[in-house]
Formats: structure tokens, sequence, C-alpha cells
């Protein structure tokens, strides 16, 4: 996540990029097991400062975002039960009306 607005910001300024993706782009900012390695609150700060940033450069790129996060577990198995708060836990205006998650397990 450190590096993921430098990373996007040059491919933002490559026209050849910009071409490609047509205006739109998706990322993914965090996966089932993101807090493994800084913990939950570390891991969960960096994605709300890493999708923040993002948007913003995003906005200033006339580009539209839409943010990829994996959760854990599958519903049918009862696992990640909080998808509802997990959605209302994104950074103010980075959704923009749309988001992507995937149920891994």
């Amino acid at each position: 996540l450190e590096g993921a607005h430098g990373t996007m910001s040059t491919l933002f300024n490559l026209p050849a990029y910009k071409g490609i993706i047509n205006g739109k782009q998706e990322v993914m900012i965090g996966y089932s097991d993101s807090a493994k390695d800084a913990g939950r609150l570390a891991a969960s700060n960096a994605q709300v400062d890493t999708q923040s940033k993002l948007a913003k450069l995003a906005q200033e790129h006339n580009i539209d975002m839409t943010f990829f996060h994996g959760k854990g577990g599958t519903v049918g198995r009862g696992g990640n039960p909080q998808t509802f708060k997990a959605i209302l836990s994104h950074a103010p205006e980075t959704i923009n009306g749309q988001f992507r998650v995937t149920e891994q397990g």
C-alpha cells in the first residue's frame, strides 16, 4: 500500500496507459490476510489512508476508480458476517456509487 500512490501516479501520467484504461481503473486495496503483517488497526488505517489518496489522485486525472476488497470466508460457511459494517467503513468520498468485494474461503 505504501507505494500505491506513486505507482498509480506514474501510470496515470502515461498517455498510452490512460488510453488503454479508457477512464476506468480498478484497484485492490485489501484482502483477507491484510491484517496478518501489521495487525488489524495498522492494516485498516493503511487501507483507509491509501484509498483516500488514490481516490483524490483518480479525481485529479478524471478517472473513475473502483476499489476492490477481498474479504475472508464465504458467507455460506458463516464467514465475514460483518460485510455491512465493512461497507460502511470505507474512507469518505471514495466509493462514488460502486466498489467490489469477493468472498474468499
